[in-house]
């Protein structure tokens, strides 16, 4: 066989696929309580499953076509009216606003636009496992700066400064964050944007969990003074519309930077999915995003991360954790008990599956940072199987103690 890319041979397949793979095998064979997965648990509206079951019986061509390379100008001038009406700010939905297939695709897109060979980019330890191997694999290198369950995962711009430098192309910032939870402060965010305009580099803001937040809301970076200009922001409608098999989201930035990405995406996947678009479409009309989100998702989610967080209390006095200000995780530090076991995070979670049927994601999938935690979602199940699920782990624990 002729050889392969050694570009390919260099990246790290992510743990978290190959974690979905494992449940959907495992679910075969038991009775499986995913604490695993950042999928949301619910439907989408009712109201947008009737108009796209109606779209397709009445114009199937129409709803399967091609469409334009940016996405449906109807959608981007949706997604124009709405963020100015949660976020106060202002984009061309023609030149500023480009739909794609899924935040990951945005993730990639974005940084293809920017990265030359040698440019460095910033990220947070721990942090979402999709950022650092696109990086690499488009001949960039990473940087990081830790954040510690003590600071309730929170960074410091002190930390940024030591690893920010002339070949500095980017820093990612995602808040609400995964695996943390965590929102960043309004301090923060200021203060990152300063440095920005002081070293010409981008900021790369993810805003995946934008709506799923259970008190404040993130700070909206391009809203600081100067940070619109170098600032390209990542968004989907996984989460906030619950319709992650769609592979729908969008990505706002400076119009130079938008069709660049756009150039790219061309020969990557064309154009965006129709179904999904002419559903989101629907999403945004007679408030039912406002409905869905404040009458079933954000209560639903609120009364499962409470209980979670009460339950971990009770069943894992030695755990470490912070309620998450947003998002669908907590980040556990199991260490106490981990040292206790002889177990590192992995092998604790591959046993975890075996012995006790309760998946977790193991920390070190993260960052360094995250050597010794979980990643636990509490979205994927019922309250009485998140109580049966900590239950487990905590008998689990026991059993070896």
């Amino acid at each position: 066989m002729p050889r392969l890319s050694s570009r390919t041979q260099a990246i790290v397949g992510s743990p978290i696929r190959r974690i979905a793979t494992l449940l959907d095998e495992a679910r075969r064979k038991g009775d499986i309580i995913s604490f695993g997965g950042g999928a949301p648990s619910l439907p989408p509206p009712q109201e947008v499953v009737d108009y796209l079951a109606d779209f397709l019986r009445k114009a199937p061509q129409k709803a399967v076509a091609y469409g334009a390379t940016r996405g449906m100008i109807e959608l981007r001038e949706l997604i124009a009216e709405d963020l100015k009406k949660y976020w106060n700010v202002s984009y061309d939905p023609k030149e500023e606003i480009m739909i794609v297939n899924g935040g990951t695709e945005g993730i990639y897109l974005a940084l293809g636009a920017i990265l030359e060979p040698g440019d460095e980019v910033v990220l947070i330890d721990p942090t979402y496992v999709g950022y650092a191997e696109p990086v690499r694999l488009l001949g960039g290198r990473v940087r990081y700066v830790p954040v510690k369950v003590e600071e309730d995962y929170q960074p410091n711009i002190e930390d940024v400064k030591k690893v920010v430098s002339p070949l500095t192309k980017a820093f990612v910032l995602l808040s609400p964050d995964n695996p943390t939870g965590r929102i960043v402060t309004e301090e923060f965010v200021r203060d990152l944007v300063k440095l920005a305009r002081e070293y010409d580099f981008w900021i790369i803001f993810d805003a995946v969990y934008k709506h799923i937040s259970y008190g404040r809301p993130t700070p909206w970076v391009d809203a600081f003074p100067g940070a619109r200009e170098r600032t390209i922001t990542i968004n989907s409608f996984s989460k906030e519309a619950s319709i992650p098999g769609f592979r729908l989201g969008y990505v706002t930035g400076p119009a130079e930077v938008i069709e660049s990405m756009e150039k790219i995406k061309q020969y990557v996947s064309l154009a965006p999915d129709t179904p999904g678009q002419i559903a989101m479409i629907k999403f945004y009309e007679s408030g039912i995003k406002e409905r869905y989100l404040n009458e079933i998702v954000i209560p639903t989610y609120r009364k499962r991360r409470d209980l979670m967080y009460k339950l971990i209390k009770e069943y894992l006095p030695e755990a470490r954790t912070t309620l998450p200000e947003g998002a669908f995780y907590f980040f556990v530090d199991m260490r106490r008990y981990l040292e206790a076991m002889g177990r590192d995070d992995e092998e604790f979670s591959n046993r975890l599956l075996y012995r006790k049927s309760v998946v977790v994601i193991p920390g070190k999938y993260f960052g360094e940072m995250g050597l010794g935690h979980v990643r636990m979602t509490f979205v994927s199940e019922p309250e009485e199987r998140i109580e049966e699920g900590i239950k487990r782990i905590s008998a689990y624990i026991s059993s070896y103690l």
